[in-house]
């Protein structure tokens, strides 16, 4: 196995998650590595743009100010204000992202994910389910 199938992998379980936890129960295994596929490359867009922002600046490693700014421009994150600084302390947009993390749908995704602590996730319990090697990744049936 190369190291670009390990990797492709190993993402491709954070996908399956990410599914699960929007709802998605039951998916075709071509689904699931298309969304994968979707996934990573995001992941490099995001990467990549945060690179050129701190390359641009002259910089040849990125700081908190290059990530915000990447992810403003892929999307990520709205920007308060276009016409602003990009290097003002304006963080709305940041604190919105954190909050997300806060919410019912995050705590799902740990939830699923495994890493819902006492008091988090939508159901009271984290439940042990096996859908990853199950219902997830097997075929839908066809009508």
């Amino acid at each position: 196995m190369s190291d670009s199938e390990l990797f492709f992998s190993l993402l491709r379980i954070s996908a399956a998650q990410i599914l699960r936890s929007a709802g998605l129960t039951t998916a075709k295994p071509s689904v699931v590595d298309a969304f994968t596929d979707m996934l990573a490359r995001h992941l490099q867009l995001v990467a990549s743009t945060t690179r050129e922002i701190a390359e641009s600046a002259g910089r040849l490693r990125a700081d908190v100010d290059d990530v915000r700014l990447a992810l403003e421009h892929v999307g990520v994150v709205r920007p308060v204000n276009v016409f602003a600084d990009p290097h003002e302390e304006d963080t709305r947009g940041i604190d919105a992202l954190l909050e997300w993390f806060r919410s019912t749908q995050a705590a799902e995704m740990k939830r699923v994910a495994g890493f819902a602590g006492k008091g988090e996730g939508v159901g009271t319990e984290a439940k042990n389910e096996e859908w990853i090697a199950g219902e997830l990744l097997s075929p839908l049936p066809v009508a």
